[in-house]
């Protein structure tokens, strides 16, 4: 540590620590001017008032100390309802200067009488709480030889009184505060292992609720692909058998048994779109911009000309916003391939700073917004992925007009974990 630069933890004075340096300045500053000027006292009235002119110096000056710019010691710690405070004011070297001015009125009271000795108690405290460990103790050395000077001067002899009690008072003010500084910091680790262990109670809570949320899904696609859908599979088989079994002339009876069939096809298919969703979506090893080419080169496998567009930087978002994305890239190209007779598609996906969009447009027949229309597979697809994007905290629009084609535009906020 530089020479001159005051310990920044250390300067940092909880009003606890405040108040009892407080309390210790005034009540040495008390007890030393009853011993020098007070009653029965041999000082002469010209060096009274020297005396009391230098008190109220000292004291003016020890009030500026704590009175000056002062400013809060941790600023990311502004919900304590009791900040420590640096005496500072942001700038190490205005501690230097008041010690400085400190030491020299205490040296002048010095002497005058050794009965200020009791101001080293305060002063030593400030030396090792303010200033560098190496220089602290020189100043707390020099200002015990002060105090033991003034006291053998004043005795006529320098006896083991002088020095022994000057010398236990600078050891135990000294080892008074570096044991504070010691349990300071203690407390201050303490608190930030706390604070990181809920963020990471917090974290264990949500990922536990993420994997029980996924396991409750996969619980009920198996429930469901073993009871309804193998039900609907059986059903399927057997009005085909049925059909293929009945005459050629039992016209009416095949109509029911087809149309029967394709009800039950229909169901089918949309509880196998059910289990789809609720399975876990094949992203936790591919990316999302790699996932929607790869539906993109299977929707152009399929005979509709389309084309992936990657615009920003990927990067990673909730799995939530990834399946949504997902999945609305796949229902809006399963509409344009039974709704929109389009020769071609453009899917875009772009990555903003506090958002990433999706864009589909097709160049097909194109139709009205405003009605509610059915996909191919039954369902009002469209509707429920606007629900599903409004619940992520986006938004879904779509531009459409007879003979025009159809943009569907979807947009989500990053997260928060993401920005910061």
């Amino acid at each position: 540590m530089r020479i001159g630069q005051p310990r920044g933890a250390a300067c940092a004075m909880p009003p606890t620590l405040r108040h009892a340096l407080n309390g210790l300045f005034v009540s040495s500053l008390t007890a030393a001017l009853l011993i020098v000027i007070g009653p029965g006292t041999a000082v002469s009235s010209q060096d009274t008032s020297i005396v009391a002119a230098l008190s109220m110096l000292l004291a003016a000056t020890y009030a500026v100390g704590f009175t000056g710019p002062a400013r809060p010691a941790d600023s990311r710690r502004r919900e304590e309802p009791t900040e420590s405070v640096d005496i500072t004011g942001g700038n190490p070297g205005r501690v230097l200067r008041w010690l400085g001015a400190l030491t020299a009125v205490w040296i002048c009271l010095m002497t005058f009488s050794a009965g200020f000795g009791w101001l080293g108690f305060p002063l030593f405290a400030l030396y090792v709480l303010l200033l560098p460990l190496r220089l602290a103790v020189v100043a707390v050395a020099l200002g015990t030889a002060i105090v033991v000077a003034a006291k053998g001067a004043e005795a006529g002899t320098l006896g083991i009184p002088q020095v022994a009690g000057p010398l236990l008072g600078a050891l135990v003010s000294t080892l008074t505060v570096l044991g504070y500084q010691s349990l300071y910091r203690e407390s201050q680790a303490r608190k930030a292992l706390i604070a990181e262990l809920v963020v990471t109670r917090d974290a264990l809570v949500e990922s536990q609720r993420e994997a029980g949320r996924l396991a409750e899904r996969q619980r009920l696609a198996r429930e469901i692909h073993d009871t309804v859908a193998q039900g609907l599979s059986s059903v399927i088989m057997l009005l085909r058998a049925t059909d293929a079994a009945l005459p050629p002339d039992a016209s009416l009876a095949q109509e029911r048994t087809a149309a029967a069939t394709e009800v039950a096809t229909e169901n089918l298919a949309e509880c196998r779109r059910f289990l789809y969703e609720l399975s876990p979506p094949p992203l936790v090893e591919t990316p999302l911009p790699e996932a929607l080419r790869r539906l993109v080169d299977r929707s152009a496998e399929d005979g509709l000309s389309t084309t992936f567009h990657l615009h920003g930087e990927p990067y990673p978002l909730d799995a939530e916003c990834d399946v949504a994305l997902l999945r609305l890239t796949q229902e809006t190209l399963a509409n344009v391939r039974a709704h929109a007779h389009a020769e071609r598609c453009v899917v875009s996906l772009c990555y903003l700073d506090d958002r990433v969009t999706l864009d589909v447009f097709d160049d097909g027949k194109g139709f009205d917004p405003e009605l509610p229309r059915q996909d191919s597979r039954g369902g009002f697809g469209l509707f429920g992925m606007r629900q599903r994007i409004a619940e992520l905290g986006g938004a879904l629009t779509v531009e459409s007009a007879i003979g025009e084609g159809t943009a569907v535009a979807a947009s989500l906020p990053i997260p928060n974990e993401v920005t910061s």
